[in-house]
């Protein structure tokens, strides 16, 4: 995906808040599409609300769209635009908190966490496709000539993938000898 349009039909195809009111969620989008570079796709894309602390203390709706180089976040201000973005390879961790109506989307990285709201209908699907996708692109971005992976890396990612129950404890234990030997 390379354009607003685009990627508001993703979110409205997959049922979430940022595909409900068209005008606000291209407006936003829009931010995504201008600094989006010439070789970048965004790989999947949602709204939130950014940086909540607490009930009445956030950054405000934001886009965000993981692309094949790092995951952007933008949003429409009265003046100007608000972009920031992460290199895949800075985030760390992805946890998801759900309650009895949103949930909050966790991105752990060196800097301290990002913390995203989300309605809780989609929260799951979003965050199973961000943990998916990014551990896509990160593996994918290896095979591009990235320094590979330390055995350190590699085991947190093997464990994840346990503690996710993405793997049995005896693959584990395999893998990690395969690792360390």
């Amino acid at each position: 995906m390379k354009h607003a349009e685009q990627m508001y039909t993703y979110c409205k195809e997959r049922g979430y808040f940022s595909g409900s009111d068209r005008s606000f969620t291209l407006k936003l989008f829009e931010v995504i599409e201008k600094y989006l570079t010439p070789e970048e796709e965004v790989l999947l894309c949602f709204v939130g609300v950014h940086n909540r602390r607490s009930a009445t203390s956030n950054e405000g709706f934001y886009a965000y769209a993981l692309t094949n180089q790092r995951l952007m976040m933008g949003q429409k201000k009265l003046l100007g635009d608000d972009i920031k973005s992460l290199s895949l390879q800075s985030i760390q961790d992805i946890r998801l908190h759900k309650d009895s109506t949103t949930a909050l989307l966790e991105l752990h990285t060196a800097d301290g966490p990002i913390k995203i709201m989300l309605t809780e209908y989609e929260s799951e699907d979003i965050y199973q496709s961000l943990r998916h996708q990014l551990f896509h692109s990160v593996d994918s971005s290896s095979e591009k000539g990235t320094p590979p992976e330390s055995a350190a890396e590699q085991l947190l990612k093997f464990k994840e993938m346990l503690d996710d129950q993405l793997i049995t404890k005896e693959d584990f234990e395999k893998l990690k000898n395969e690792i360390l030997s």
